[in-house]
């Protein structure tokens, strides 16, 4: 659904054909009855014309065949596989199955919502120190430049949404109250950007 809204063109293939009625008269897709590693099926799904591929069963060995079919059979660029099972994952690794955990992500964001629930978190990652946030511009950081948002709140910018618009975060850019601000953050120096941006005034 995020994807069609988006305005891309999406195909969903689900074994169950009562499905389609879950995806809402908002979804203007193509809805395919049928196994997600059956060709047959991703054929008429217009897999041969795909851009990238995700599955996203709930089973782990229905996602990783149908995964390898979009890479080796239809050659599609991107190919994404749901994976429940952390055991698995260094079997993925090794068969180079791009995979998102699905166990590790949700444990991650609620972990983070119990410990930072003033942030918005987009995406951790399982190495390194980073993470991609998403922040509200308060009395701290409003009238001030991308480039001055950047250096004193130890941050990277990547886009900030003003209203409706997302603009392009250039160094010049002045940041406003009430922007939403998307950018990588190094991990532990949230309690720091809660100062930075608070979006009440100080007692």
């Amino acid at each position: 659904m995020l994807l069609s809204k988006a305005g891309e063109d999406v195909s969903v293939v689900d074994s169950r054909p009562e499905a389609a009625e879950s995806l809402g008269k908002a979804f203007d897709g193509t809805f395919h009855a049928g196994l997600v590693y059956d060709v047959d099926v991703l054929e008429e799904a217009g897999i041969r014309e795909a851009d990238a591929f995700l599955a996203v069963t709930n089973s782990d060995n229905a996602n990783l065949m149908a995964v390898q079919l979009a890479k080796e059979v239809f050659e599609v660029p991107i190919a994404i596989a749901r994976l429940d099972d952390p055991a698995r994952e260094e079997s993925y690794r090794a068969l180079k199955v791009s995979f998102v955990a699905g166990a590790h992500l949700v444990a991650k964001v609620m972990t983070e919502m119990i410990r930072e629930p003033d942030f918005d978190y987009h995406v951790s990652f399982s190495t390194g120190n980073v993470q991609i946030l998403e922040l509200e511009v308060g009395r701290g950081a409003a009238g001030v430049s991308v480039r001055a948002l950047e250096r004193e709140g130890g941050i990277r910018v990547a886009a900030v949404r003003r209203g409706e618009a997302v603009l392009v975060a250039d160094d010049e850019l002045v940041i406003e109250k009430g922007d939403l601000v998307v950018a990588a953050v190094r991990q532990g120096s949230e309690a720091s950007l809660r100062v930075f941006l608070a979006t009440e005034d100080a007692p």
